[in-house]
């Protein structure tokens, strides 16, 4: 009896199996068919969504001029670097098709794992050798980065920072790297082996940097002392301070609160971007005090947020504001020539811009650290610019104008 229910089971089952096999195959087609009709995009709405994914129009940087034409340009946007990608873009690989069955064994789709290349992070001081070298102080990665444009390598300089902040180079090409949470100086020579380590006895925040190759001076900028430490560039022995902390309510001349960078011209006087007193000062090689200029405003020759500094083979002083986001040019007397740049991602532009450097062939460096890069800008120089007026016919200018004319980018 057992065995003749169990013989009509199986048969039961051995008809029902082709019937359930059809069921399969039938699911199989229309499941997908309908799920894929549910899944169907509506094209209006992916239109929109293309739209707002289009990729932003590119400024033609080759145009990327101040002040703009028909006026005859004095700076001129060249480059930015933040990573060896900027110097060799990586060249697009072939991706492999990959199905659900390499899915479901776990293997890795192409690019989903690639190893990034190690980039600019939060750079604040920057510098160049005499080679043409790039160097950037990197807080976030608590390296140097050395872009070598020409030969399109990036290297690091050597040594355990915690949090480099400024680097300066002497016309020798040593390197001095200022750690701002060490307090203190690293000396390295032209092939980067370590010479000295100072200033610790006498640094509380260095931020800043400047060398006076005639009188080998090392001016250290220090933001919490809120004042200058000169060391001898050769010896590494401790000199004198320059100036001392401000009256909050009566800042006088040569003294500080808060400075952040420092710079030096072809004789010998020092330039200091007094941060919280919204001014620059200056003084001469053996420290006295010339002059000052500068006030907290909002109109071009006012200061919110000074930070870095620098003097062009022209004698004009460069201030970038982190408030602005932009660089403002001031001839030897301190009137307001020019400001170039102005808040937003585009070459040209800036979102807490902070150190500046220009070179003997001035080249013009700035530290756009919220987008981590330096950008390049070049300098026309008056001899320059002249011949590009007499080229397109035009007469020289009457001299400086006492205005500064925002030519940023459109």
């Amino acid at each position: 009896m057992r065995r003749a229910a169990k013989t009509r089971s199986r048969a039961s089952w051995a008809m029902a199996l082709p019937a359930l096999a059809v069921s399969v195959a039938v699911a199989l087609l229309v499941v997908p068919a309908i799920y894929a009709q549910k899944q169907k995009p509506d094209k209006k709405k992916q239109e929109s969504v293309q739209a707002q994914q289009a990729p932003k129009p590119q400024v033609d940087t080759s145009k990327l001029v101040w002040p703009s034409p028909p006026e005859v340009a004095r700076i001129q946007w060249l480059t930015q670097v933040s990573s060896q990608d900027d110097l060799t873009p990586p060249v697009p690989k072939k991706k492999k098709k990959v199905t659900w069955m390499d899915r479901l064994a776990g293997i890795s789709i192409p690019g989903e794992a690639e190893k990034k290349t190690l980039a600019l992070a939060k750079p604040f001081g920057v510098a160049a050798d005499s080679k043409g070298r790039i160097y950037a102080a990197d807080t976030g990665n608590a390296q140097v980065f050395v872009f070598d444009v020409d030969k399109k390598l990036v290297q690091f300089l050597p040594g355990k920072f915690v949090m480099p902040i400024a680097v300066a180079l002497d016309d020798a090409d040593r390197v001095f790297v200022l750690d701002s949470k060490q307090h203190q100086v690293s000396a390295l020579s032209a092939n980067w082996e370590l010479e000295a380590v100072f200033g610790a006895d006498k640094l509380e925040r260095p931020v800043a940097a400047a060398i006076d190759n005639e009188n080998r001076f090392l001016y250290v900028v220090d933001a919490k002392a809120s004042r200058l430490a000169v060391f001898d560039a050769d010896r590494f022995t401790f000199l004198r301070f320059l100036g001392q902390p401000s009256d909050p309510l009566d800042p006088a001349e040569g003294t500080f609160a808060t400075p952040l960078g420092v710079a030096v011209d072809n004789d010998g006087n020092v330039f200091v971007s007094d941060t919280l007193n919204d001014r620059v000062q200056m003084f001469d090689a053996d420290g006295g005090f010339v002059q000052m200029f500068g006030k907290q405003g909002v109109a071009p020759g006012t200061f919110m947020r000074a930070k870095g500094i620098a003097v062009d083979t022209d004698g004009h002083v460069y201030v970038t504001d982190a408030e602005f986001s932009n660089v403002q040019v001031f001839d030897a007397e301190g009137r307001a020539l020019a400001v170039f740049g102005t808040h937003g991602t585009e070459p040209g532009q800036f979102s807490l811009i902070t150190g500046i450097f220009i070179d003997k062939q001035n080249h013009i460096l700035v530290a756009d650290q919220w987008h981590a890069r330096v950008q390049v800008f070049r300098y026309f120089t008056e001899e320059e610019a002249e011949a590009a007026r007499r080229a397109k016919g035009q007469s020289q200018a009457p001299g400086p104008r006492k205005e500064a004319k925002d030519s940023a980018p459109k």
